[in-house]
């Protein structure tokens, strides 16, 4: 497997010209933790250099005027990242604990985003009525890489993409189903490398290609339950 690399002058590029609001965004985030835990830091500017970053990496691999739906969105990572840089896209939020959904709401209301609105929800719920809508599924630090793929596949249209950031550990999550993939309708793996404070970090990414094998989304639980490459 070749790991590609990420176009870093999009990602500085894009930085730079919304630098002011990505702060600000950092800056309300840290002050949202202090009600509920949203992220693992209440430090504006290490909110900024690891986490709105680490987001911003993944900007040169959305396509243009893309609907998007950030599955636990926890604080808004990456999805508010991506919305605030890219204008042209079309983002949901999508969490399942109401407190951080209301959280979230008044973040988007302060920073004045009108690109972005807010699901509180189970994902497998949640693809029940925005079943293959998205043009880009996504996800940061939320479970295993096989049942990212099977939340994933219910919600992205054929010819669309889900993107999975993960550390070097993901591997070992990739060998228990490589190439079973094409079950949950994915194919064309791709692993985009990239270094972060000192960390070797990667994005993930598939394409829809086909329909699923099997019937999704499966009932609430179930996917962590019984993993479908099991």
């Amino acid at each position: 497997m070749k790991l590609k690399e990420i176009d870093s002058g999009i990602v500085s590029n894009l930085i730079d010209e919304n630098k002011e609001k990505l702060m600000y965004y950092a800056h309300i985030l840290a002050k949202a933790n202090a009600r509920a835990r949203l992220t693992g830091s209440d430090d504006p500017i290490e909110i900024f250099d690891v986490h709105v970053m680490d987001c911003a990496m993944a900007l040169p691999l959305l396509p243009g005027n893309a609907w998007v739906v950030d599955v636990g969105t926890g604080g808004g990572l990456p999805g508010i990242v991506w919305a605030i840089c890219r204008n042209d896209l079309s983002v949901v939020l999508l969490d399942s604990i109401r407190k951080k959904c209301e959280l979230l709401s008044d973040m988007i209301q302060h920073l004045g985003l009108k690109n972005v609105q807010v699901c509180c929800g189970r994902v497998e719920e949640f693809a029940l009525s925005n079943f293959e809508r998205y043009d880009v599924a996504a996800a940061r630090g939320v479970s295993h890489l096989g049942i990212l793929l099977e939340y994933f596949s219910p919600l992205v249209k054929k010819g669309g993409r889900c993107l999975a950031f993960k550390g070097p550990r993901a591997f070992e999550e990739l060998r228990e189903f490589y190439g079973r993939e094409g079950k949950l309708g994915w194919s064309g793996l791709e692993v985009w490398k990239y270094d972060l404070d000192e960390r070797e970090l990667f994005i993930f990414t598939w394409q829809k290609s086909r329909d699923a094998e099997m019937k999704l989304p499966r009932r609430v639980g179930i996917p962590e339950k019984r993993p479908w490459w099991r």
